[in-house]
């Protein structure tokens, strides 16, 4: 029962270059926190906001915290820190209120296959931009959509048509870029190890 953590992660992650959070300014820094409390509400209102609000909103009032420290940091370093204190304090809080969840309207397998995708289009798209090749503004369009489609296909049992889609991602690369790129061969990788994982693991 993830719900709460699904929550956190996708404030953070979901629709959004993480990496252009701790450069927000002015009326965008509150539009994130907005999105934030919205995407953690998303996926806990029918349970936590009428069980246990006092842990839900502390919670959230944490997340805000955070999004300011990684805001205000000056050093990298510190970013990773404040990304590794939000996973570990979502993973607790989410320890403390997962007996709730047994009666949510989103099952546990649903917020599984939700975190899986959202796991594999944000979590390599994290490490391109941050560690290797270290560019914040890298452009990793194509290979999110290569890797979503290799986990959908996937999990719903379509294993060559996952295959395919890798295929044709290459092919677009190819015909867009038009200059191979040695990364391009880690998002796939990651597409087929993630997937593969995680269909075991929910499965």
């Amino acid at each position: 029962m993830l719900h709460l953590f699904l929550g956190h992660y996708v404030a953070d992650h979901g629709f959004t270059n993480n990496s252009k959070i701790r450069h927000l300014k002015g009326w965008k820094i509150l539009e994130h926190m907005i999105w934030s409390v919205f995407a953690i509400l998303a996926f806990t209102f029918d349970t936590l906001l009428f069980e246990v609000p006092f842990i839900l909103f502390s919670f959230i009032g944490i997340h805000l915290v955070l999004d300011y420290l990684r805001i205000k940091s000056v050093k990298k370093w510190h970013y990773h820190l404040i990304e590794i204190a939000g996973i570990i304090i979502a993973l607790a809080f989410n320890y403390l209120v997962s007996g709730y969840f047994k009666t949510s309207y989103l099952s546990k397998e649903f917020v599984l296959y939700l975190l899986g995708m959202a796991l594999v289009t944000t979590a390599l798209s994290y490490f391109f931009r941050n560690f290797y090749p270290a560019k914040e503004n890298f452009e990793d369009l194509e290979g999110i959509s290569e890797r979503l489609a290799f986990f959908v296909f996937l999990l719903a049992g379509k294993p060559y048509f996952a295959f395919i889609s890798l295929i044709l991602g290459l092919l677009y690369r190819i015909w867009k870029v038009k200059k191979f790129d040695h990364v391009w061969w880690i998002s796939p990788l990651f597409a087929i190890i993630f997937s593969y994982w995680w269909k075991g693991f929910i499965f």
